[in-house]
């Protein structure tokens, strides 16, 4: 399907409707085909700019990472409140549509192993949600001795097991901050 017209960012554009497929359709539904549909160009435009469909998951994953890792709490009145929001926001349906395209193909994982340990996205979030408990813990809301490694993960396992449990969305924020308050009860 050749369009004729100048791409200014093929790259960007291209990420950006892989974005859209996996927002209205999920993981499942990401194809190159539905990239090149939604984004309005032939699918060779799609292999011109990345070596194959791992190397373009791959880069979906890789700016879902940095978008995690800019995030910073809008609520800042406990440390419930704000590793809540931290969570709200980093557990989106498209970063757990991404979770489950990683965990699902080697070829994505194999790409993503030099970069980072661990589960790509999982990491992410585990230390954004590290880095407001130890922010917290210099405020006082968090005792000094608490163990923020392992808070973070339960924190962060937690909400994707919620996630992941509920189809793909995190359950209500009520429920989202009841678990927060249960895990950080010795904490704080």
């Amino acid at each position: 399907m050749p369009t004729g017209r100048t791409l200014n960012d093929p790259r960007t554009m291209l990420l950006d409707a892989g974005r859209r497929v996996i927002a209205a359709r999920g993981a499942s539904a990401l194809t190159s085909r539905a990239v090149a549909e939604e984004s309005g160009v032939a699918k060779g435009v799609l292999h011109r700019h990345f070596a194959d469909f791992d190397t373009y998951v791959a880069a979906l994953v890789d700016d879902e990472a940095a978008r995690i890792r800019g995030i910073e709490p809008r609520a800042a009145e406990s440390a419930a409140a704000a590793v809540t929001d931290v969570i709200e926001q980093t557990f989106t349906p498209s970063m757990l549509a991404l979770v489950s395209l990683v965990i699902g193909r080697d070829g994505v994982r194999r790409r993503l192993a030099d970069r980072r340990a661990g589960i790509p996205l999982l990491g992410e979030a585990t230390t954004a949600v590290a880095d407001v408990l130890a922010a917290g813990r210099e405020v006082g809301w968090i005792r000094p001795d608490a163990d923020v490694p392992v808070l973070s993960l339960a924190l962060a396992g937690s909400a994707y097991l919620l996630a992941a449990g509920a189809l793909g969305t995190l359950p209500r924020h009520d429920a989202v901050h009841e678990f927060v308050t249960s895990i950080l009860v010795t904490s704080i």
